[in-house]
């Protein structure tokens, strides 16, 4: 025999996970933070935008539901003082009957809005009644604090 100590088997080591990436979660949680800013970014600017635009597209849509029922009295009362120049109400009344189904619309879209210190546009589209979809722009200023058309165009000019 040998003086020896009898030696022991070692057991093999567990494996060993790979090592943590820190960064990883922190790349992670920057750009969910970034994600989350930019959409409360846009959200903030299309309610702005809707919001600043609110008074105006009510006189649009004043407009087209009293032209689109007749009542060209009242759809004349949301034309600006210049408007009213050009095309007096007996002039609008007889255009508007002539073509009154550009103004039975069940729906308008604004494609484009805009709003300031100078007035307001809308560009886009309007669905007739009948399904026909044709293009739409109106033009609005502030004139005694409420918002009046100083143009507008239905269909092909």
């Amino acid at each position: 025999m040998s003086s020896q100590p009898p030696y022991e088997a070692v057991p093999p080591s567990a494996p060993q996970a790979p090592p943590k990436r820190g960064w990883v979660k922190w790349v992670g949680i920057g750009c969910g933070c970034l994600v989350v800013v930019v959409a409360a970014f846009v959200a903030l600017f299309y309610f702005g935008l809707r919001a600043a635009t609110a008074g105006p597209e009510e006189t649009v849509k004043e407009f087209l539901a009293a032209a689109g029922a007749g009542d060209y009295e009242k759809a004349h009362g949301t034309f600006s003082a210049p408007l009213k120049e050009t095309q007096p109400l007996d002039q609008f009344a007889a255009a508007a009957a002539a073509n009154a189904s550009f103004f039975k619309v069940k729906e308008t879209t604004f494609n484009t809005r805009s709003v300031d210190m100078a007035g307001a546009t809308f560009e886009g589209t309007v669905t007739l009644e009948a399904g026909t979809e044709v293009p739409a722009s109106f033009k609005l200023v502030r004139e005694n604090d409420e918002w009046k058309l100083i143009s507008y165009q239905i269909g092909s000019p």
